[in-house]
């Protein structure tokens, strides 16, 4: 099975043009550059570095998985090759692991701001806009204009991420981290293959298909947990999509609606009671870590859970793979009627947020800063950045980047993606592109994960009917919806826990939306929407 994308031929006829018009993705000159030829290294050509080397300071989070191998990125080959091709030298700044958010507030605080910062600046205290007016990091708008014609041609091709891209006040202000391929979809419901193969059931799709599933797993298998999870993970968009809302806020018809203030959550409620009480879901799910999950995942307690492609389905078919009859299914996101198409689950991103560089205003060579950045959607520096140095990391087989035992096999025994993590930056959001196909193929090592990407990934297009952009609260607003949202989180998850355990009936149902009124969700409502309608303008 092979997925393919459009993004990956869009790149190299990005590339092609760029370098064709003289604009190499590099830190380089506006004199017209020859088309690279391939070499062993997959070196850039000499114009793709600037006159002069300069140095750039650069603060940036380590990956755990990276950390276990590396101290600092400049002992990267990713970072080495990349310091080779352009000629600019990076001082890293690395934040402890687990404490980003902390030192990022005190990096700010001090004043003492390195070139560029990698962070998520979706998260910051009255958005990226607030970012650029506290003088943290400037404008972007012109210099890609003129200076980045990668991003600028992804953009121009892409008009609805260069929106995402934008404030409100139509200011551009990193360099991003942007999903492509088919991965925005990473996780879903995970079940027990070999448990429907031996009792003659198919994956079932809808809530009535799924109810029945799972009292046969708990009467034909004396499955003492058939459906389990943490209570962390009612908070992603799974069974409750089936009934037509988010777990949030979403949008119906343009209009912001809060899932938990919908009539239609009484519904999805009743569904979770029921199976409570049936012993269907898991009785310690509002207490159980993901540990004992994982325990029931695999030894024959639970026939399904929520799980990522990668860290659930890939561990539990690890640790089973001496067992001849374990086997593991992705399922479509739940529906109420068969035939129905999911609009609610939950998603990265195309523009993913974290792992996106800005330049401060203590930089001085911006210019050079953004020819550096830019390389990364080239071609050459998406196959530099997902795949590494020809002959040592990968070697191009039929046409295709193939990773050598280096890191498939690696000679330290490291895990595949311990070793991508110390060698590239591939694995987590990253300037540039995230999820190439070509990358994904061979990170995922069983069929049946490769399967749950085509799965999971089949109806990601809706999701944009219903998952509002990246819209963005005034600083006031902010601070507003902050207040209001506290409290109503509190209340939302313990009567959530007790409308699902039977310690308040769901008669009472219509006194809770009550309470969240008295709690002004329909204000926090009216903020979100206001944004939404800003956003629609950019």
């Amino acid at each position: 099975m092979k997925v393919k994308s459009h993004h990956t031929s869009w790149i190299k006829a990005a590339t092609i043009a760029a370098l064709s018009a003289g604009l190499v993705a590099g830190c380089g000159s506006d004199e017209p550059a020859a088309e690279p030829s391939p070499t062993a290294g997959g070196s850039a050509p000499a114009s793709a570095a600037p006159a002069e080397p300069i140095g750039l300071s650069y603060w940036v989070g380590l990956q755990s998985n990276t950390a276990r191998s590396l101290k600092d990125y400049n002992e990267s080959l990713f970072y080495q090759e990349l310091e080779k091709r352009t000629k600019v030298k990076v001082s890293f700044q690395h934040p402890a692991v687990g404490t980003e958010k902390e030192q990022f507030n005190l990096l700010i605080a001090s004043g003492k701001l390195p070139d560029v910062i990698e962070y998520n600046f979706t998260t910051y205290s009255g958005g990226p806009e607030k970012a650029i007016s506290d003088k943290v990091i400037i404008p972007l708008n012109d210099l890609i204009d003129k200076h980045a014609p990668n991003l600028k041609k992804y953009l121009e091709a892409n008009p609805g991420i260069k929106k995402e891209l934008t404030t409100d006040e139509g200011n551009m202000y990193v360099f991003p981290a942007l999903g492509v391929g088919n991965t925005n979809v990473t996780s879903g419901m995970v079940i027990r293959k070999d448990w429907l193969d031996e009792l003659g059931l198919a994956v079932p799709e809808t809530i009535d298909e799924w109810t029945h599933v799972l009292r046969q797993f708990k009467e034909k298998k004396g499955a003492k947990s058939p459906f389990t999870l943490t209570l962390n993970e009612f908070s992603s968009d799974r069974f409750n999509g089936a009934y037509g809302i988010s777990n949030t806020f979403y949008i119906d018809n343009g209009k912001i609606k809060y899932g938990p203030y919908e009539p239609a959550f009484k519904e999805y409620l009743t569904l979770l009671h029921s199976w409570y009480k049936e012993g269907l879901l898991d009785p310690d799910f509002a207490t159980q870590d993901s540990k004992s999950k994982n325990a029931k995942a695999t030894n024959g307690a639970s026939g399904a859970f929520p799980g990522s492609i990668g860290s659930s389905m890939g561990t539990y078919l690890d640790a089973m793979k001496n067992d001849p009859v374990y086997n593991l299914a992705a399922t479509q996101h739940p529906v109420l009627k068969k035939g129905d198409e999911p609009r609610f689950f939950t998603a990265a991103n195309e523009y993913r947020g974290d792992g996106s560089a800005a330049i401060t205003p203590a930089n001085k060579h911006p210019v050079e800063t953004v020819k550096w950045l830019d390389y990364l959607y080239s071609e050459e520096g998406n196959i530099l950045k997902a795949f590494g140095v020809e002959g040592v990391t990968y070697n191009m087989v039929n046409g295709n980047p193939k990773y050598t035992d280096l890191i498939v096999n690696n000679p330290d025994k490291l895990s595949i993606g311990d070793a991508m993590a110390k060698y590239l930056r591939v694995a987590a959001p990253a300037p540039g592109f995230v999820g190439d196909d070509r990358y994904t193929e061979q990170y995922y090592s069983y069929q049946q994960q490769k399967d749950a990407v085509v799965v999971y990934n089949k109806f990601f297009k809706n999701i944009a009917e219903t998952r509002p952009g990246r819209i963005t609260e005034t600083p006031q607003e902010g601070q507003e919806l902050s207040s209001i949202m506290a409290e109503i989180n509190t209340y939302r998850e313990e009567m959530f826990l007790k409308f699902i355990m039977g310690g308040e009936s769901l008669n009472n149902f219509d006194k809770y939306i009550q309470q969240l009124k008295n709690m002004k969700i329909e204000r926090a409502i009216e903020i979100k929407q206001s944004a939404l309608e800003r956003y629609n303008k950019r």
